[in-house]
């Protein structure tokens, strides 16, 4: 495996864009990389991409960016299964760790962690833990991962299959400082100890269930597929985003909705938006005639990078929701006959 030169933490769905956890860079080892600009990392995107296939939209039709025209993401909707796996992984910092013990009965036990720049999970254990004596004797594994709150836990679920390796000093010493930042306060059997090891999960491949994202499609994602892939750029403060707009905004995204189904505004029940990621967001709605609610996914015109850009994008897409709903007929002119006097 090709060694890796940082390591970041995962970081909560609760923070705010521009105060999220900062990466913390394993600098004894780390090589420093110049950041990218919005152009290299659309660019990259577009290139890990093109090799994905685009998932069909939520509401199971050809999805546009709320205006009747065609999105100009390179064809894509929503961002790729890889994609999504990569920032579930990055918004968790803990799973569920299957082991095989001595009688070949898997144990699941839970494990926390923190991520290499690939997002391989590098796991604070016990010395002392069944799981570790279950890995020392096998290192095949699995780390099952979903986000407990809502709504990123409606995203999707992700299952790391692989084996762990022991890490160097220098590295384990790093994942160490940041597992105690990132995990701070821990009690019991969650406190650091001094005697504890740190392992990375080298994934062999992802059994990934997409629920949002997927339509509760099952589908095994190739690890390197996933470690190509980026997290989204939202990803720590789509939450907050989604509860602004539900809570000061609850009629923009009811017209969204209408106009994205072709729904009259009376029509409609109730809306509520569930996600946003930079290629768009996910809403759920309900007709007043007591159908089922749907989940509709209304992709942007383009990607955006940050929370304000997605805030500009909503108003827009409200904005063309509220004119589609309106629409104006400008009356004709017409100028009134000159006096030939005037002349």
């Amino acid at each position: 495996m090709a060694s890796v030169s940082a390591m970041a933490t995962p970081s909560g769905v609760s923070r705010a864009c521009n105060t999220a956890r900062p990466r913390q860079q394993l600098n004894s080892v780390a090589v420093q990389h110049a950041a990218c600009s919005r152009v290299q990392r659309r660019s990259q995107r577009a290139a890990v991409a093109a090799a994905a296939a685009a998932p069909p939209a939520a509401n199971g039709a050809a999805a546009t960016n709320g205006s009747g025209a065609s999105s100009s993401n390179g064809g894509r909707t929503a961002p790729s299964s890889a994609e999504t796996a990569r920032t579930i992984v990055d918004l968790v910092a803990h799973g569920t760790l299957c082991t095989v013990g001595e009688e070949g009965v898997p144990l699941g036990t839970y494990v926390s962690y923190v991520l290499d720049a690939e997002g391989q999970p590098i796991l604070r254990l016990r010395a002392d833990a069944v799981h570790t004596a279950n890995l020392k004797r096998d290192s095949k594994c699995s780390l099952f991962v979903q986000p407990g709150e809502h709504p990123a836990r409606l995203l999707a679920r992700v299952t790391l299959i692989g084996a762990v390796e022991p890490v160097s000093e220098e590295l384990a010493e790093s994942a160490a400082a940041a597992h105690n930042t990132l995990h701070a306060g821990g009690m019991g059997v969650d406190a650091p100890q001094p005697t504890d090891l740190y392992y990375r999960l080298a994934i062999d491949r992802c059994f990934y269930v997409g629920q949002l994202s997927g339509g509760s499609a099952a589908e095994v994602i190739p690890g390197d597929a996933y470690r190509a892939a980026e997290t989204d750029p939202l990803r720590t403060c789509a939450a907050s985003l989604a509860a602004y707009m539900n809570a000061e905004r609850e009629e923009d995204i009811l017209r969204i909705s209408c106009h994205e189904v072709g729904a009259a505004f009376d029509d409609m029940a109730w809306a509520e938006m569930l996600w946003v990621d930079r290629l768009g967001i996910y809403l759920r709605a309900a007709r007043q005639d007591g159908s089922a609610p749907q989940d509709i996914r209304v992709p942007f015109v383009r990607p955006v990078e940050d929370e304000r850009e997605a805030r500009s994008a909503l108003t827009m897409m409200a904005q063309v929701a509220w004119e589609a709903q309106r629409p104006y007929t400008p009356q004709a002119v017409i100028p009134a006959a000159q006096d030939p006097a005037n002349n």
